[in-house]
């Protein structure tokens, strides 16, 4: 792990243009250029954590993965309790540095069927086990799903291990 970074990243625009998302990224990455104090071997991915206050009812911004500069922004809770939830987040952006897509719908936040489920052969379809990891959340229903507590109840599925390799 890097040391704590002081200064927090540029924050990325609400419903930007092309341009505005272009340039929003030019200026995380010279942040992240600019905060780089790991002294360790020349990392191949950055991930920068911002830790928030867990309060009730309280979501936090978007997190972002970033395959073009091998970088990643997570907002989590500073709580033991959200550990897990905060892992699951971490990975999630992780595998978007390596070229992973969400597999989620943007307007729901459910899964898309088939390739955000873990299991999308199974029979009975519902309810799910766990989560595909790019789709975060485990279906339960078609109406329903809910996110995983921690890893162990993730997995990563075909079409996420095709997009970073993993299978031809």
């Amino acid at each position: 792990l890097a040391p704590r970074v002081a200064s927090t990243p540029p924050a990325p625009p609400r419903q930007g243009s092309a341009p505005e998302i272009m340039l929003w990224s030019l200026q995380l990455r010279f942040w992240a250029w600019r905060n780089d104090g790991y002294g360790g071997p020349k990392a191949h991915v950055r991930m920068f954590v911002l830790y928030f206050a867990p309060t009730e009812n309280r979501r936090l911004a978007h997190t972002v993965g970033l395959q073009k500069g091998l970088l990643g922004v997570v907002n989590a809770f500073a709580s033991a309790r959200m550990e897990g939830e905060n892992s699951v987040v971490i990975a999630h952006e992780l595998l978007h540095t390596f070229g992973a897509t969400d597999k989620y719908d943007a307007a729901t936040n459910r899964p898309r069927f088939p390739d955000g489920y873990a299991e999308p052969a199974a029979d009975p379809l519902y309810p799910q086990s766990k989560a595909e990891i790019m789709a975060g959340r485990i279906p339960l229903s078609a109406e329903r799903a809910e996110t995983p507590q921690d890893l162990e109840q993730t997995l990563i599925g075909a079409g996420t291990a095709r997009e970073i390799s993993w299978l031809k």
